[in-house]
């Protein structure tokens, strides 16, 4: 699994935290869910990278 770190608003970050502890999870466990179902939502795990000629 890769980490990654990024920037949230204040009242993001606090939205976030009072979800994982309203639904008893830690907060890392709810973006992971938030993730998943943004890029399922998307079909982002059926998109390929193809390389164009001439270039």
């Amino acid at each position: 699994m890769r980490r990654v770190t990024f920037s949230l608003e204040e009242a993001d970050h606090l939205a976030l935290k009072l979800l994982a502890i309203h639904e008893q999870k830690a907060m890392v466990a709810v973006v992971q869910e938030a993730i998943g179902n943004y890029l399922e939502n998307k079909e982002a795990y059926s998109l390929t990278v193809t390389k164009r000629e001439g270039r």
